[in-house]
Protein backbone atom coordinates (compact mmCIF):
# COMPACT_ATOMS: atom_id res chain seq x y z
CA UNK A 1 0.00 0.00 0.00
CA UNK A 2 2.85 2.39 0.83
CA UNK A 3 4.40 1.73 -2.58
CA UNK A 4 1.12 2.64 -4.27
CA UNK A 5 0.88 5.88 -2.29
CA UNK A 6 4.48 6.71 -3.17
CA UNK A 7 3.83 6.02 -6.85
CA UNK A 8 0.77 8.27 -6.82
CA UNK A 9 2.78 11.04 -5.15
CA UNK A 10 5.54 10.79 -7.77
CA UNK A 11 2.96 10.91 -10.57
CA UNK A 12 1.27 13.97 -9.03
CA UNK A 13 4.61 15.75 -8.75
CA UNK A 14 5.44 14.90 -12.36
CA UNK A 15 2.13 16.28 -13.57
CA UNK A 16 2.59 19.42 -11.47
CA UNK A 17 6.09 19.96 -12.84
CA UNK A 18 4.88 19.53 -16.41
CA UNK A 19 2.10 22.05 -15.83
CA UNK A 20 4.40 24.76 -14.50
CA UNK A 21 7.59 24.07 -16.48
CA UNK A 22 6.41 25.61 -19.74
CA UNK A 23 7.85 28.93 -20.90
CA UNK A 24 6.07 31.79 -22.66
CA UNK A 25 7.67 33.43 -25.71
CA UNK A 26 6.21 36.83 -26.53
CA UNK A 27 6.58 39.29 -29.40
CA UNK A 28 4.74 42.55 -28.69
CA UNK A 29 4.47 45.05 -31.56
CA UNK A 30 3.02 48.55 -31.53
CA UNK A 31 3.24 51.26 -34.20
CA UNK A 32 1.95 54.80 -33.75
CA UNK A 33 3.94 56.94 -36.23
CA UNK A 34 4.09 55.31 -39.64
CA UNK A 35 6.38 56.10 -42.55
CA UNK A 36 3.60 56.32 -45.14
CA UNK A 37 0.31 56.12 -43.19
CA UNK A 38 -1.47 58.52 -40.87
CA UNK A 39 -0.40 58.17 -37.22
CA UNK A 40 -2.21 56.56 -34.34
CA UNK A 41 -1.98 57.57 -30.67
CA UNK A 42 -2.26 54.66 -28.25
CA UNK A 43 -0.78 51.73 -30.15
CA UNK A 44 2.79 51.84 -28.82
CA UNK A 45 1.36 52.17 -25.32
CA UNK A 46 -0.65 49.04 -26.05
CA UNK A 47 2.49 47.08 -26.92
CA UNK A 48 4.31 48.37 -23.83
CA UNK A 49 1.31 47.52 -21.61
CA UNK A 50 1.19 43.92 -22.78
CA UNK A 51 4.97 43.50 -22.66
CA UNK A 52 4.99 44.72 -19.06
CA UNK A 53 2.25 42.26 -18.15
CA UNK A 54 4.03 39.29 -19.69
CA UNK A 55 7.33 40.22 -18.04
CA UNK A 56 5.71 39.24 -14.74
CA UNK A 57 5.57 35.68 -16.11
CA UNK A 58 8.54 35.25 -18.46
CA UNK A 59 11.87 36.72 -19.47
CA UNK A 60 11.25 35.88 -23.14
CA UNK A 61 9.57 39.15 -24.15
CA UNK A 62 10.59 41.08 -27.26
CA UNK A 63 9.04 44.48 -28.00
CA UNK A 64 9.12 46.24 -31.36
CA UNK A 65 7.71 49.75 -31.72
CA UNK A 66 7.76 52.57 -34.24
CA UNK A 67 10.43 52.48 -36.95
CA UNK A 68 11.83 49.21 -35.56
CA UNK A 69 8.61 47.42 -36.52
CA UNK A 70 9.26 47.11 -40.26
CA UNK A 71 7.74 44.31 -42.32
CA UNK A 72 10.96 42.31 -42.49
CA UNK A 73 11.94 42.95 -38.85
CA UNK A 74 8.58 41.83 -37.47
CA UNK A 75 8.57 38.59 -39.45
CA UNK A 76 12.22 37.86 -38.68
CA UNK A 77 11.61 38.46 -34.97
CA UNK A 78 8.57 36.19 -34.93
CA UNK A 79 10.55 33.42 -36.61
CA UNK A 80 13.52 33.82 -34.27
CA UNK A 81 11.58 34.05 -30.99
CA UNK A 82 8.96 31.42 -31.79
CA UNK A 83 11.68 29.13 -33.11
CA UNK A 84 13.03 28.81 -29.55
CA UNK A 85 9.78 27.38 -28.20
CA UNK A 86 9.29 23.69 -27.52
CA UNK A 87 6.04 21.80 -27.89
CA UNK A 88 5.02 22.39 -24.24
CA UNK A 89 5.68 26.14 -24.39
CA UNK A 90 3.34 29.03 -25.21
CA UNK A 91 4.00 31.56 -27.97
CA UNK A 92 2.23 34.93 -28.08
CA UNK A 93 2.07 37.54 -30.84
CA UNK A 94 0.52 40.84 -29.78
CA UNK A 95 0.05 43.56 -32.39
CA UNK A 96 -1.45 47.04 -32.11
CA UNK A 97 -1.51 49.30 -35.13
CA UNK A 98 -3.21 49.89 -38.44
CA UNK A 99 -4.88 46.92 -40.04
CA UNK A 100 -6.12 46.21 -43.52
CA UNK A 101 -8.44 43.57 -44.90
CA UNK A 102 -5.35 41.82 -46.28
CA UNK A 103 -3.05 41.99 -43.27
CA UNK A 104 -1.33 44.17 -40.69
CA UNK A 105 0.45 47.44 -41.44
CA UNK A 106 4.15 47.49 -40.60
CA UNK A 107 6.02 50.76 -40.11
CA UNK A 108 7.12 50.77 -43.76
CA UNK A 109 3.88 49.49 -45.32
CA UNK A 110 2.82 51.61 -48.30
CA UNK A 111 0.66 49.24 -50.36
CA UNK A 112 -0.97 45.82 -50.21
CA UNK A 113 2.26 44.07 -51.22
CA UNK A 114 4.12 45.47 -48.19
CA UNK A 115 1.56 44.44 -45.58
CA UNK A 116 2.44 41.79 -43.02
CA UNK A 117 0.06 39.45 -44.77
CA UNK A 118 -2.09 36.92 -42.99
CA UNK A 119 -0.47 34.22 -45.08
CA UNK A 120 2.98 35.23 -43.80
CA UNK A 121 1.81 35.10 -40.19
CA UNK A 122 0.28 31.68 -40.74
CA UNK A 123 3.51 30.42 -42.28
CA UNK A 124 5.50 31.48 -39.19
CA UNK A 125 3.06 29.70 -36.88
CA UNK A 126 3.16 26.59 -39.02
CA UNK A 127 6.93 26.36 -38.46
CA UNK A 128 6.64 26.76 -34.67
CA UNK A 129 6.68 23.61 -32.49
CA UNK A 130 4.60 25.02 -29.61
CA UNK A 131 1.22 23.41 -29.06
CA UNK A 132 -0.23 26.61 -27.56
CA UNK A 133 -0.10 29.56 -29.98
CA UNK A 134 -1.91 32.80 -29.21
CA UNK A 135 -2.43 35.89 -31.37
CA UNK A 136 -3.89 39.08 -29.91
CA UNK A 137 -4.46 41.61 -32.70
CA UNK A 138 -5.69 45.14 -31.88
CA UNK A 139 -6.19 46.52 -35.37
CA UNK A 140 -8.97 47.62 -37.68
CA UNK A 141 -10.56 44.83 -39.75
CA UNK A 142 -8.53 42.24 -37.82
CA UNK A 143 -11.39 39.77 -38.05
CA UNK A 144 -10.17 39.19 -41.60
CA UNK A 145 -7.36 37.09 -40.16
CA UNK A 146 -9.88 34.25 -40.04
CA UNK A 147 -9.90 34.26 -43.84
CA UNK A 148 -7.43 33.28 -46.50
CA UNK A 149 -5.00 36.17 -46.84
CA UNK A 150 -2.56 36.09 -49.76
CA UNK A 151 -1.56 32.43 -49.44
CA UNK A 152 -4.31 29.85 -49.77
CA UNK A 153 -1.96 27.00 -48.81
CA UNK A 154 -0.89 28.83 -45.66
CA UNK A 155 -4.53 29.48 -44.87
CA UNK A 156 -5.41 25.80 -45.22
CA UNK A 157 -2.50 24.73 -42.99
CA UNK A 158 -3.37 27.32 -40.38
CA UNK A 159 -7.03 26.39 -40.37
CA UNK A 160 -6.21 22.76 -39.64
CA UNK A 161 -3.71 23.52 -36.86
CA UNK A 162 -4.67 22.41 -33.38
CA UNK A 163 -3.88 24.72 -30.47
CA UNK A 164 -3.89 28.03 -32.36
CA UNK A 165 -6.03 30.80 -30.86
CA UNK A 166 -6.74 34.09 -32.60
CA UNK A 167 -8.25 36.85 -30.48
CA UNK A 168 -9.03 39.74 -32.78
CA UNK A 169 -10.17 43.18 -31.69
CA UNK A 170 -12.88 43.69 -34.29
CA UNK A 171 -14.91 42.04 -37.01
CA UNK A 172 -13.55 42.12 -40.55
CA UNK A 173 -15.84 45.07 -41.39
CA UNK A 174 -15.16 47.09 -38.21
CA UNK A 175 -12.54 49.57 -37.05
CA UNK A 176 -10.83 49.20 -33.67
CA UNK A 177 -11.23 52.18 -31.40
CA UNK A 178 -8.86 53.99 -29.08
CA UNK A 179 -10.07 55.12 -25.67
CA UNK A 180 -9.78 58.95 -25.69
CA UNK A 181 -9.65 59.01 -21.88
CA UNK A 182 -7.09 56.27 -21.25
CA UNK A 183 -3.62 55.15 -22.36
CA UNK A 184 -4.79 52.21 -24.49
CA UNK A 185 -7.23 51.11 -27.13
CA UNK A 186 -10.41 49.56 -25.77
CA UNK A 187 -9.43 46.04 -26.75
CA UNK A 188 -6.01 46.23 -25.08
CA UNK A 189 -7.45 48.01 -22.06
CA UNK A 190 -9.86 45.19 -21.27
CA UNK A 191 -7.48 42.47 -22.43
CA UNK A 192 -4.97 43.59 -19.80
CA UNK A 193 -7.63 43.83 -17.08
CA UNK A 194 -9.04 40.45 -17.98
CA UNK A 195 -5.65 38.78 -18.02
CA UNK A 196 -4.81 40.30 -14.63
CA UNK A 197 -7.76 38.43 -13.16
CA UNK A 198 -10.97 40.27 -13.98
CA UNK A 199 -11.87 37.51 -16.45
CA UNK A 200 -11.16 34.68 -13.99
CA UNK A 201 -14.76 33.81 -13.17
CA UNK A 202 -14.03 30.48 -11.46
CA UNK A 203 -11.30 32.07 -9.28
CA UNK A 204 -8.73 29.34 -9.91
CA UNK A 205 -6.08 31.97 -10.74
CA UNK A 206 -5.87 30.70 -14.31
CA UNK A 207 -7.28 32.90 -17.07
CA UNK A 208 -8.62 30.60 -19.78
CA UNK A 209 -9.58 31.23 -23.40
CA UNK A 210 -13.35 31.23 -22.94
CA UNK A 211 -13.08 33.45 -19.86
CA UNK A 212 -10.95 36.10 -21.57
CA UNK A 213 -13.19 36.16 -24.64
CA UNK A 214 -16.40 36.49 -22.64
CA UNK A 215 -15.01 39.31 -20.52
CA UNK A 216 -13.29 41.35 -23.25
CA UNK A 217 -16.01 40.96 -25.87
CA UNK A 218 -18.69 42.18 -23.48
CA UNK A 219 -16.65 45.11 -22.15
CA UNK A 220 -15.51 46.34 -25.57
CA UNK A 221 -19.00 46.16 -27.04
CA UNK A 222 -20.35 48.13 -24.10
CA UNK A 223 -17.60 50.75 -24.19
CA UNK A 224 -18.01 51.35 -27.94
CA UNK A 225 -21.81 51.28 -27.93
CA UNK A 226 -21.83 48.11 -30.04
CA UNK A 227 -19.59 49.56 -32.75
CA UNK A 228 -16.71 47.14 -32.09
CA UNK A 229 -17.00 43.41 -31.49
CA UNK A 230 -13.91 41.29 -30.73
CA UNK A 231 -13.88 37.82 -32.25
CA UNK A 232 -12.07 34.63 -31.25
CA UNK A 233 -11.34 31.84 -33.67
CA UNK A 234 -9.25 28.70 -34.06
CA UNK A 235 -8.92 25.08 -32.96
CA UNK A 236 -8.32 25.11 -29.22
CA UNK A 237 -9.95 24.18 -25.95
CA UNK A 238 -12.18 26.60 -24.06
CA UNK A 239 -9.89 25.92 -21.10
CA UNK A 240 -6.66 26.76 -22.96
CA UNK A 241 -4.39 28.55 -20.49
CA UNK A 242 -3.90 32.22 -21.37
CA UNK A 243 -2.16 33.28 -18.16
CA UNK A 244 -1.55 31.28 -14.98
CA UNK A 245 -1.21 33.30 -11.78
CA UNK A 246 -0.56 30.34 -9.52
CA UNK A 247 3.01 30.25 -8.17
CA UNK A 248 5.37 27.92 -9.98
CA UNK A 249 6.23 24.81 -8.05
CA UNK A 250 9.92 23.91 -7.82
Amino acid sequence: MKKIHLLLLVMALAISTATYARDIYVVSVGIAKYKHIKPLRKTENDAATMAKLYKTHTRHVTTLTGSDATHDRVLATLKEVFGKAGKDDIVVFFFSGHGSKGGLCAYDTHNEQTLISYGEIKAVLRQCDANNKQLFIDACFSGGLRGGGKSSSASQTFGNSQGVMLFLSSRSSETSRENPYGPNGYFTQYLEKGMKGAADTDRNRIVEAKEIFTYVAQKVAQATHDKQHPVMWGKFSDTMHILNWNPKRK
